[in-house]
């Protein structure tokens, strides 16, 4: 009896001193995560709402090629007819880290899909150079070497495979004939191959493309001032078409994957092509220069006199198109690695572009705008 006693005075003591406390004391409940949080979302808003827009300074001489990761762009800085030097930069602007001088004039840079390296050509001591630029450590490796006046013409830049193992090239020797090189940087090795499509003087071969596979590649050539795109495989040692088809003077092609391309027709549609059953798509009615997210998910491209919209590529649609940006005719774009960020040079519309016989494959930045639009 006691007992019972006892339990029914500790009964009573608690439910007081719980009552007096309510007043005071609140239920929470605290979760605590295995892991720290990630500072940013992982993946891109598909409403692809823009967040900031950083502009490079109007006071600076330079250019903007590429991601060397999701912060931070290669850029070549200095005043022009000057020695300049390539300059890593944090994408706020707000530090720089140089690397070391490539002595000569430096033209034609791309920086790998990777961003593990940078592709150019320069000029020094009479002599003409492709060179590689390994940014980790800055190793440099020469891919092809001659005197200015020998008669070996490298046409157009180097151009990357979209997953930085391969890097093209096309050399002709003034005789009809013309050979694409492929380093890979993987085995540091180059193969070379016959194309046999270049019949007269006034074939040009601007530009090549190899798929992340190795074995296929695409052509970017002009032929009586008209410039056409060309799809085909490597068999052997040459390159065979499989599908050509003219386009844009202002447009560009990519992979979306080994079998699949999609490009700017001459007509100005953006047309996405199957070579597992020949089939042509039209993407768009109508678009300028275009380029793909790294993991080929979304699309940004130009439309209209200075407009630029990014949208989601699935299959053979484009969905949920918005315009991120107005006021420049874009003329480079190149997406972050994480699809957050995006590096835009473009003009205005009433400025001229400079003349040329081909397409621009290469930014022209004489008085360019260079941004880097930021994602939410």
């Amino acid at each position: 009896m006691k007992r019972i006693f006892l339990w029914a005075a500790a009964y009573v003591l608690l439910a007081v001193i719980v009552t007096g406390c309510t007043g005071a004391l609140k239920s929470k409940t605290v979760i605590i995560p295995d892991a720290e949080e990630s500072r940013e979302p992982q993946s891109l808003s598909e409403t692809f709402e823009v967040n900031k827009i950083y502009k490079l300074p109007e006071n600076e001489d330079g250019e903007l090629f590429g991601w060397t990761d999701k912060e931070h762009v290669l850029g070549y800085f200095g005043k022009r007819g000057q020695e300049q030097s390539f300059e890593e930069l944090d994408y706020e602007f707000k530090t720089r880290q140089p690397l070391p001088d490539i002595h000569g004039f430096v033209h034609g840079v791309k920086v790998s899909a990777d961003g593990a390296y940078a592709s150019f050509s320069v000029q020094t001591g009479g002599k003409e150079k492709l060179m590689l630029l390994r940014l980790a450590d800055q190793k440099q490796t020469v891919l092809r070497e001659w005197a200015n006046k020998e008669r070996v013409v490298v046409t157009g830049q180097m151009s990357w495979s979209n997953n930085g193992r391969y890097v093209s090239f096309v050399q002709e020797n003034g005789n009809q004939e013309a050979v694409i090189a492929v380093y890979d940087v993987t085995r540091q090795e180059t193969k070379e191959f016959k194309f046999t499509g270049k019949t007269t003087e006034n074939d040009h071969i601007y530009s090549v493309q190899v798929s992340d596979d190795g074995a296929s590649a695409l052509i970017f050539k002009i032929a009586v001032r008209q410039p056409y795109i060309v799809f085909g495989s490597f068999q052997g040692d040459a390159f065979v078409s499989q599908y050509e088809h003219p386009v844009s003077s202002e447009g560009n092609g990519d992979f979306v994957n080994d079998d699949q391309i999609v490009f700017v027709g001459e007509e100005g549609s953006l047309t996405l092509f199957d070579r597992r059953n020949a089939k042509i798509t039209t993407l768009l009615e109508r678009s300028g220069v275009f380029q793909l997210s790294r993991d080929r998910k979304y699309i940004a491209y130009s439309k209209g006199r200075e407009n630029l919209y990014v949208a989601k590529l699935q299959g053979n649609n484009i969905m949920n198109e918005k315009e991120i940006y107005k006021g420049i005719v874009p003329e480079q774009i190149e997406w972050s690695p994480d699809n957050r960020r995006m590096l835009l040079t473009g003009r205005k519309w009433y400025e001229p572009r400079p003349s040329a016989s081909v397409p621009i494959v290469a930014p022209f930045t004489q008085n360019n705008s260079l941004f880097i639009i930021e994602f939410k």
